[in-house]
This record gives C-alpha cells, sequence and structure tokens, in this order.
C-alpha cells in the first residue's frame, strides 16, 4: 500500500495481482450445486449440508478489458518494452483500450455454512463469509495524454477512480415453495464494515498552456479504514516540498499502521438483503431472477480529502519515462515511475471527517432454463447478469449446457459476453449422500506469457476460480423438498 496508484493501477493491470466476480455464473443451473441459493435465494441445495472453515467456498477472480499485450510490446531484439516506446505506434496501442478500462478484483472465503432442509418444503441456510472487492477505472483519455503528451491542447480524464471494500457478513436465508410452479426466497444478511475506500475524479481537465500543463479538477477521496492504514498529509508526514501545503495528501507516504489491534480495524456497520424467485411458466421452461447485496454500511468514522474549489496546479510528468533497457531502466522502473507521476496529477486536501453512508454494489440476475424432453438431466440456460457500481459497473449474458448424471454428477459448459470480452466457463460438482466436491470457473484461459516469473494471461486479464467441499447431511432432495 505505500504506492498505492503503483499496486491498483499498474501492478493489477499488468497481472501480478491475480483475483473477479466472485459468483461463478457457470453454476447457476448445476443440478445438485449446494450453492445456487448464493446467486439466487430461491434456489435450494439439492441436500441439507454444511462447511469447516477453510475447506467451504472459496471463489476469487479478476476481471478486466486490458492485459499484458496492452501495456508491453516485443522489440526487435526479443525483448519487450511498454507503450510509452516510440517503437509502439500510438493507435495501435490506443486501439487496444476502450473509453472505460476497469480492472476488477474479488475475493469471497466462508468461515462458516450451513443449509438445512424443513418439513413444509422450506430451505433455511446461514452463513458467515468474509468478502473483499476492488475496482479501477482507467479513462482512455489518460492513456492517450500519458502516450501523446504535447500530441493536443486538451485532455478529459473524469471518472479516473480507484473503489475497495472489505467486510464480513453474518445471513440468514429461507426459500419456499409457494405452488407447484413458484419458489420464492430472501436473504437478510448482516455487515461487519472492515475498510472502504473511494476515490473518483469526476471531472479532470488538462489544458497545454504555454510549455506546462495547467490541470482543474473536481474529485474526492473518501476513506474508511480504522487504524489498520494511513493516509497522511504532507504536514503530518513533516516534510514539506516546494509547491505542497500542510494538509495535500502525500500519496507516497501511504502505509500500514504498526500496532493496531483487530478491533481497531472494525470501522462500521449495516444490513443487506436478497431476493428472488423461480417460476415454471411450462413443463420444463422455467424463468428466474434475483437481487443479490441491497443494502448499505454506515462506517463510523473516515477520512475525506477533495479538490480545492477553483483550485488549478501545473503538471510536468510523462515527459521523462526513460524507454531504455537495462539494469536501471528495467520495465519495472519505468511503471514505477509512471506511477509517481499519477501521484503529482491527482492533488487533493485533507478535510473534516465523520460518519458516512455506502450502499453496497447491488447485483441482478435474470436467467431462463429450459429441461430437454427426450432427458430431464440436460438442460440449456441463458444468464444475464449485472452488477451496478457507477463507472465500475459490469455486464454480462451466459449461455451454458448443463447435464446432471444421476444424483451424483453434475457438469456445465458456458459461453458468456460481457464489457471484459467473452469467455468460456466449466464447472464440475460431484455430489453423494456425504460429500459435495465442486470446482470451476467462469474464463478459462489459453493465452499465458512469462512476467516477472509469473505465468498471466497474455491477453485480457480475466481469471475466476470457484471451488470448495460440503459435507451433505440428508437424501438428495428436489425443490419441492421432497426425497427423490
Amino acid at each position: 500500500m505505500k504506492k498505492i496508484f503503483n499496486i491498483f493501477v499498474f501492478s493489477l493491470a499488468l497481472g501480478t495481482a491475480a483475483f473477479a466476480q466472485t459468483t461463478m455464473k457457470t453454476a447457476y443451473f448445476l443440478d445438485g450445486y449446494d450453492f445456487r441459493h448464493r446467486l439466487n435465494p430461491a434456489t435450494p441445495s439439492a441436500r441439507s449440508y454444511f462447511t469447516l472453515p477453510a475447506l467451504g467456498y472459496t471463489s476469487v477472480g479478476v476481471s478486466s478489458n486490458l492485459g499484458i499485450n496492452t501495456f508491453l510490446y516485443p522489440t526487435a531484439d526479443g525483448g519487450l518494452t511498454t507503450f510509452m516506446s516510440n517503437q509502439v505506434d500510438a493507435d495501435t496501442f490506443l486501439g487496444r483500450l476502450s473509453k472505460k478500462n476497469i480492472i476488477s478484483q474479488d475475493l469471497n472465503t466462508s468461515i462458516l455454512s450451513i443449509g438445512a432442509w424443513g418439513k413444509k418444503n422450506g430451505f433455511t441456510t446461514v452463513e458467515l463469509n468474509i468478502r473483499e472487492t476492488a475496482s479501477v477505472n482507467l479513462p482512455r483519455d489518460l492513456f492517450s495524454f500519458m502516450k501523446n503528451v504535447g500530441g493536443a491542447q486538451y485532455y478529459n480524464i473524469s471518472n479516473l477512480g480507484v473503489k475497495a471494500r472489505a467486510y464480513a457478513e453474518l445471513s440468514l436465508g429461507q426459500s419456499q415453495r409457494i405452488s407447484d410452479k413458484l419458489v420464492v426466497g430472501a436473504k437478510v444478511k448482516a455487515l461487519l464494515g472492515l475498510a472502504s475506500v473511494d476515490l473518483n475524479m469526476k471531472n479532470m481537465n488538462l489544458e497545454l498552456s504555454e510549455d506546462r500543463w495547467r490541470v482543474e479538477a473536481d474529485g474526492t477521496l473518501q476513506a474508511s479504514i480504522g487504524d489498520f492504514v494511513n493516509i497522511p498529509t504532507y504536514g503530518e508526514v513533516g516534510d514539506i516540498p516546494e509547491g505542497k501545503t500542510a494538509d495535500q495528501i502525500d500519496f507516497s507516504h501511504i502505509g500500514i499502521n504498526s500496532g493496531f489491534t483487530p478491533a481497531s480495524v472494525l470501522g462500521g456497520f449495516g444490513v443487506a438483503f436478497d431476493l428472488g424467485f423461480s417460476y415454471e411458466i411450462l413443463k420444463g421452461l422455467t424463468v428466474s431472477a434475483s437481487i443479490l447485496d441491497l443494502g448499505f454500511i454506515h462506517w463510523k468514522s473516515s477520512m475525506l480529502a477533495s479538490t480545492k474549489e477553483g483550485n488549478v496546479w501545473e503538471f510536468n510528468g510523462f515527459e521523462n519515462v526513460s524507454l531504455d533497457e537495462g539494469s536501471e531502466n528495467s520495465i519495472n522502473n519505468q511503471f514505477n515511475k509512471m506511477g509517481k507521476d499519477l501521484q503529482e496529477l491527482i492533488v487533493l486536501y485533507k478535510k473534516e471527517s465523520g460518519a458516512y453512508n455506502e450502499m453496497l454494489s447491488a447485483t441482478i440476475n435474470a436467467a431462463v432454463e429450459y429441461k430437454m424432453p427426450f432427458w430431464d438431466g440436460m438442460s440449456v440456460g441463458g444468464l444475464f447478469t449485472t452488477r451496478i457500481q457507477g463507472a465500475h459497473t459490469q455486464y454480462e449474458g451466459r449461455v451454458s449446457l448443463n447435464i446432471a448424471a444421476g444424483n451424483c454428477l453434475g457438469f456445465s459448459a458456458s459461453y458468456g459476453l460481457s464489457n471484459f470480452g467473452s469467455s468460456f466457463g466449466a464447472y464440475l460438482n460431484l455430489h453423494c449422500r456425504a460429500i459435495d466436491f465442486f470446482v470451476g470457473t467462469d474464463s478459462i484461459v489459453t493465452n499465458f506469457a512469462p512476467f516477472n516469473n509469473l505465468l498471466v494471461p497474455y491477453k485480457r486479464l480475466n481469471l475466476a476460480m470457484n471451488f470448495g467441499l460440503a459435507f451433505n447431511l440428508s437424501k438428495r432432495l428436489d425443490k419441492r423438498g421432497f426425497v427423490k
């Protein structure tokens, strides 16, 4: 966290962190999967079950419309150089960017999960989970400015931002069959906030004036981080460089406080709801929908910083990024220099802090499934998903082929198209009277390249993995609660 923009913008963009959406959409129609209720509370598990810490549900992923091939390019001598090199054509580089370039990272892990069938066709769940999300939005004009400094007189870099949140949730859920065709479900979640950071440069305009860049912006940084992380001003650090002020945020000295206690990390509390239904409109044809994480967290205290009204400053970065290969001018050093320049581009001043409410990023699912008349163990399904979070909003349509072999094996294969591109997914579920083992992904990666001694996706950075083990407590039950 020392170099917040290096970590969140460049390191994450290049894949040095590998964590995407935490609900595997390929598993939405998967027969026998114990955790379908996480996608729609009206789709209960096939059996009563429980999990153990570290063995239960875990999902990690990263989604992006960027990749290594967006930023790194091969040279004639077999090496690599960055997009800033004069060997890389500006139109080639900018042609690989979207208007909004988003990198979204998620983690969801279960401490405890219990699901139990009742006597009146009802299914109840109790869960304790840890959830963490982070998203970076990088406007195309930011990279156009970096690549073509001086190529134009005006640049608009609006909605540049970072949004991150971590919290624990304790949920109580219930699905209930209302009739032979209709099932409804709901969950209520008590939330315990751990940390939240929201940087949003709503408007940022750059104008070339004589031989300097004039920056005018409207933006805020709001963070609730307890005593865990320190975001200091130059005055608090004790070293105020020329041109800086005592109340200006010093991004270069962001760090983790020593001596913090677990109690000091707890920053807020809140509540959220999941709602869903499933309805069989014709024999074999079922429609369903859900809305997840409809709620908010009340953060007890926060750090607030913003631009000053009418404040204009000068910026002289991005022009002296070294492009030579060598021990002193490695690719890592080049990106570090860009990260430092980006810190200088954003000027914020600390203000009075206080409590505030923050809405969660709600997710909407809408689905249709058709079971084959010649074999009800095979179905095709379509799922549309939208995750609502302002400039970081994500959406995807996914179709899947689902096969249930008896009462012990389920398999799904899917194809998705989203604002991060297209992807293939696959999911395997082995479930019997004693256990339920599951593993799958929404994005099968086929193109890898070595970077920093790691193999990372060469093209779009879309990685996702969901795995776990549950212990079953009952015979197989269908949605009506009858023994199969």
